[in-house]
C-alpha cells in the first residue's frame, strides 16, 4: 500500500521553486544569496543595497571564473588530470596549481611557475618546481619535454605532484610542505548527540588484500534486534587509506548465514536487497533526514551484509585491512522509513583523447509510475562517476516544465564528492520523468573506457536518499536506448531459468545453439535459421536479445559466455558488444551493486 505524502506543499512546484528558492540544495544559487545580507530588510538603504549585490556577485563572478580556470589550465599540461594527492591515497589533486585541491586561491611552487608562461615549455618542464630533485617533466609523464596540447603523454602512470615536495613527510620536504593538508574532514551531524542515540561498529577482523586492482569482499553481520530502531547517521572507521575505495551495508534477509570472517562477492549476496549505508572516498559520514531513516531491529532488518571495494593497482601482496562502518541508532523512530532510489545508465563507451563526451539517460514518465506506487521525498542527492567524471546534473521534471536540478555538480570530483541536502525535501511524482546527464573527460586515456565495475571503468548514477521507502519498488535505469522499467515480469521469470545453465530447459536451449553454431571462427550456414529460433524465444525478443547477450559475454560463467559468442557468429557486419571489465574479481562497484540490490531483477545475481 502506498504511503500518503502531502502533495500540495509548495516546495513540489516549479512556481515555488523559482520565486522562494525551496526545495533547494543548501548551497544556493546566486540569486537566493543576493537576497539575504542588508538587502533582506525592508529598511534598508537603496543604494546600500545595491552596493551590497554588486560587490557580492563581483566576488562570485571572480570566485566561479577562478575554480572553472583550472580546468582550462589542466589541459595545458601532460596528465594535468591525474595528479595523484601525496597523502590521501585515490586521491586526484585537481587545481595542479594552486595549494586547494580543487583549484582557486594561493598558487604551490609550480603554479608560480606556470604563471610565468601560462603554458607547457621545455623550461617549465626541465623545472624542479617543488624542490624535490625530480623535474616538473619527469612528475607529470614528460621526462623528454616533448608533449604538447593534444597529444598523448610519453608516461600515463605513477604521476606526482610537481608542486609539492616528494617523499611529502620526508625530512627534506616537510618544511616544505607546511601547508599540505592531509585531513580527512570532520563529520557534523547533531541528531547523533541525542542522550538515546546509541552505536555499534560493524568491522572486518584484520584480511590480507588480494594481489589484484579490484577486490570486491562481504562479510555478514547480525543488527540489533532488542528493539525497533531508526539508523540515522553511519561513520565510516577507514583502516587502510591506501585499498579503501567504497563501503556498503546491505540489508538481508532473515536467513543469512553470519560470517566469521571476509569473502570474496563479486554482486551482493542473495537476498541482500536493501541499502542501509553508504561510505565513498571523500565522505566523511552520512547523516539523514530529519523525518526519516533506515529501519533495523525487532520488525525490521536483522542482518546485515557489510561490502568493502579495495583498490590495489600496484598489486602489493603485504596489504591488510580492517576497515569497518559505525551506525548511529535510536528507540525514538521517526516519522518515514527512508531508502534509496537510482537513475543512471548501466551501458557506457568513451573514446579516449576526448575533453568532453556527455551521455545520458531518461526515467521516463511510464517509468516513474511503475515504479512509484505513491509520491516521494528526496532529501539527499549524490552524483557518481569514476575518475574520467569532469559534470554531472540529475534534473527532475513535470510535464514539459523542468521543476528542478536535483543533483548539479559543474565541477566533479570522484574523490571529494558533494551530497546535496535538501532543506526541504523535493517530491517526485509518479508520471514524472528525471534526466541524468554525465560528462567526461578522458585526454590521459589512450583506449576506450566502457561502463563496468573496477575503479577505472566508468560509471554515471544519481544516488537519492527517499522517503517513505515504502513507494519505491525499484531503481530507473537504463540500458542503452531500453528502460529497465520495461522489461515485463514474464521476461525476470525467464531469465531465472536461461541464466541457470543447470535448467534442464536452459541446458536445451544452450544445446541447440551450441550444435548448429560456432562458438569460435565462421558463421555456418545452419546457425543463421537456429539464431532467428531464438530470437522469437520469449526470453530473447526485441531488445532483450542484445542485453541477454551482453551480460552473458561478461559473465564469468564459461557456458554464458560461450552460448552468446556462439549466437553472435553469424554477425557478419556488427561487431559483438565490446567486452567490459570481465574479471570476476573486479566486482561491482558502488552503484551497480546499488543498482543491483534495488532492482527486482533477479538477473545480474544469476550471472555470477
Amino acid at each position: 500500500m502506498a504511503v500518503d505524502l502531502t502533495t500540495s506543499d509548495p516546495s513540489s512546484g516549479p512556481e515555488h521553486a523559482k520565486k522562494y528558492g525551496r526545495g533547494q540544495p543548501y548551497r544556493r544559487g546566486l540569486h537566493q544569496i543576493l537576497n539575504y545580507g542588508p538587502c533582506s530588510s525592508m529598511i534598508a538603504i537603496e543604494h546600500v543595497c545595491k552596493s551590497f549585490q554588486l560587490a557580492l556577485l563581483i566576488f562570485l563572478v571572480a570566485l566561479t571564473a577562478t575554480t572553472h580556470a583550472y580546468r582550462y589550465f589542466q589541459d595545458e599540461i601532460p596528465n594535468g588530470d591525474v595528479v595523484h594527492h601525496p597523502c590521501k591515497p585515490n586521491f586526484i589533486w585537481r587545481g595542479v596549481g594552486h595549494r586547494n585541491v580543487l583549484g582557486g586561491g594561493k598558487l604551490n611552487p609550480f603554479g608560480k611557475d606556470f604563471k610565468q608562461v601560462k603554458k607547457w615549455t621545455r623550461e617549465l618542464c626541465r623545472k624542479d618546481s617543488d624542490g624535490d630533485g625530480r623535474t616538473n617533466g619527469q612528475e607529470l609523464g614528460d621526462p623528454d619535454c616533448i608533449w604538447s596540447p593534444g597529444q598523448f603523454p610519453t608516461r600515463v602512470t605513477n604521476i606526482t605532484h610537481p608542486g609539492v615536495c616528494d617523499p611529502w613527510d620526508g625530512a627534506k620536504c616537510k618544511t616544505k610542505n607546511i601547508w599540505v593538508s592531509c585531513d580527512a574532514g570532520e563529520f557534523k551531524c547533531d541528531a547523533i548527540n541525542d542522550p538515546a542515540v546509541k552505536s555499534v561498529t560493524l568491522r572486518y577482523p584484520p584480511t590480507k588484500v588480494p594481489p589484484t586492482e579490484t577486490n570486491y569482499m562481504c562479510m555478514n553481520f547480525d543488527l540489533p534486534k532488542d528493539d525497533d530502531y531508526h539508523v540515522i547517521a553511519t561513520m565510516p572507521f577507514i583502516n587502510n587509506t591506501d585499498v579503501m575505495h567504497h563501503i556498503i551495508l546491505y540489508g538481508c534477509a532473515d536467513d543469512l548465514q553470519i560470517t566469521s570472517e571476509p569473502y570474496q562477492c563479486y554482486m551482493t549476496p542473495q537476498g541482500c536487497t536493501e541499502v542501509l549505508g553508504i561510505w565513498t572516498l571523500g565522505m566523511t559520514g552520512e547523516c539523514l533526514y530529519k523525518d526519516a531513516g533506515y529501519h533495523i531491529g525487532r520488525t525490521g532488518t536483522k542482518k546485515a551484509a557489510l561490502q568493502f571495494h579495495w583498490t590495489n593497482p600496484e598489486l602489493k601482496k603485504d596489504y591488510v585491512d580492517s576497515s569497518g562502518l559505525t551506525l548511529l541508532y535510536t528507540p525514538n523512530r521517526r516519522k518515514y522509513d527512508a531508502g534509496i532510489f537510482m537513475t543512471g545508465n548501466i551501458w557506457l563507451e568513451i573514446p579516449p583523447g576526448k575533453a568532453r563526451v556527455m551521455q545520458t539517460s531518461v526515467c521516463t514518465a511510464d517509468c516513474t509510475r511503475k515504479i512509484l506506487k505513491g509520491p516521494i521525498r528526496v532529501a539527499s542527492a549524490l552524483n557518481h562517476m569514476h575518475y574520467l567524471g569532469f559534470e554531472q546534473n540529475v534534473e527532475l521534471f513535470r510535464g514539459d516544465t523542468k521543476v528542478t536540478d536535483l543533483a548539479y555538480d559543474p565541477i566533479y570530483s570522484y574523490d571529494t564528492p558533494i551530497i546535496h541536502q535538501y532543506d526541504e525535501p523535493v517530491v517526485i511524482l509518479p508520471g514524472d520523468h528525471l534526466k541524468t546527464t554525465c560528462v567526461y573527460r578522458s585526454l590521459s586515456k589512450k583506449q576506450t573506457t566502457y561502463y563496468g565495475e573496477g575503479s577505472y571503468d566508468e560509471m554515471c548514477f544519481g544516488l537519492f536518499t527517499v522517503y517513505p521507502k515504502q513507494n519505491v519498488t525499484e531503481s530507473c535505469t537504463t540500458w542503452k536506448d531500453v528502460s529497465m522499467c520495461d522489461f515485463s515480469p514474464k521476461a525476470l521469470d525467464c531469465w531465472a531459468v536461461i541464466f541457470n545453465t543447470s535448467h534442464p530447459d536452459a541446458q536445451e536451449i544452450y544445446k541447440k545453439v551450441m550444435s548448429n553454431c560456432n562458438v569460435f571462427g565462421s558463421c555456418r550456414p545452419e546457425c543463421p535459421a537456429v539464431v532467428e529460433e531464438m530470437r522469437q524465444h520469449p526470453c530473447l525478443q526485441g531488445q532483450l536479445f542484445d542485453y541477454t547477450l551482453h551480460w552473458m559475454s561478461v559473465s564469468d560463467n564459461t557456458m554464458q559466455m560461450k552460448f552468446a559468442s556462439a549466437l553472435r557468429s553469424c554477425d557478419c557486419q556488427v561487431a559483438p558488444p565490446p567486452v567490459q571489465s570481465p574479471n570476476p574479481n573486479s566486482g561491482a562497484v558502488v552503484l551497480i551493486s546499488v543498482w543491483t540490490a534495488l532492482s527486482t531483477t533477479v538477473l545480474l545475481h544469476l550471472v555470477t
